[in-house]
């Protein structure tokens, strides 16, 4: 296996040209596949010295992640802890504090994991994705970039240059749980997002996402639509624990049953309603 560190994104354009090649951001997923088995690149492409890549910034009322930024310097960052409070109690949660001084928010993402911890942040704040690949750069909504367990719309020769995060309007009330089977250190059996505005006793604005529980993390548009203006009442939040728990796909598994998944879904999403102010 060869290993390259490459320095700017033209040469790693160039490298990507190599179907054999494999970008390295961090490598805490890609390494354990590799002494798996389950991956066998023969170049290791390290673009962690990309200054392109790297770094946090507000612009046009986004904020903008380079993928190859670590979890740690994520959860540093002050316009992330004031704007995307979900974002950074799932990322405090991810793993240990080695993992996370190695991980790269585009990593996370591209191993395209159903219980990825970063994407239930994302998808609740509507990220978008800058790729760039052999025929340009291009846009893809989050909530389209995953196909499948380690699928996404990643193209032969793309890799992901920026996270983009709309800041979101002031007043939503930020919820985030991951059940797993210790307190750290741990995949999620089940993890659920939420952001919630009410006003008055009513539901002006909601937003929830689930990892663990489909082929891939997703939305629970379903719940979002049917609740959405309706009054805060017990009512509501029981019907919107069952069409939680009739929304997601999950599976029977060494660490949970799909029942089990599925309760848990549907209990916190009742939590994160009833906890909103």
């Amino acid at each position: 296996m060869r290993y390259q560190q490459v320095v700017d994104e033209a040469e790693l354009l160039t490298a990507l040209s190599d179907p054999a090649a494999a970008i390295l951001s961090g490598g805490t997923d890609l390494l354990v596949k590799i002494r798996g088995g389950v991956a066998a690149p023969e170049t290791l492409l390290d673009i962690g010295r990309i200054p392109t890549l790297s770094g946090i910034r507000e612009s046009n009322g986004s904020i903008e992640i380079g993928a190859a930024t670590t979890e740690t310097e994520i959860l540093a960052s002050s316009i992330v802890q004031e704007t995307l409070p979900v974002l950074t109690t799932a990322l405090a949660g991810l793993g240990s504090i080695q993992i996370r001084n190695r991980g790269t928010l585009g990593g996370n993402l591209a191993n395209a994991s159903p219980a990825a911890d970063s994407a239930i942040p994302l998808l609740l704040y509507d990220a978008e994705l800058d790729l760039v690949g052999p025929n340009g750069p291009r846009t893809v909504p989050l909530d389209g970039f995953f196909l499948g367990p380690g699928k996404t719309a990643l193209e032969p020769g793309d890799y992901i240059r920026t996270i983009r995060v709309p800041i979101p309007e002031p007043g939503w009330c930020p919820f985030y749980h991951k059940v797993g089977k210790r307190r750290a250190l741990t995949i999620a059996i089940a993890s659920v997002g939420a952001l919630i505005r009410i006003e008055g006793d009513r539901i002006v604005g909601v937003r929830f996402a689930a990892g663990s529980v489909a082929p891939t993390p997703i939305r629970l548009h379903a719940v979002e639509e049917r609740i959405r203006s309706n009054a805060l009442t017990e009512e509501v939040v029981d019907e919107a624990r069952r069409l939680a728990m009739e929304s997601v796909s999950p599976i029977d598994d060494v660490r949970a049953t799909a029942d089990y998944r599925r309760c848990v879904v549907g209990d916190l999403v009742a939590r994160a309603l009833r906890l909103a102010p």
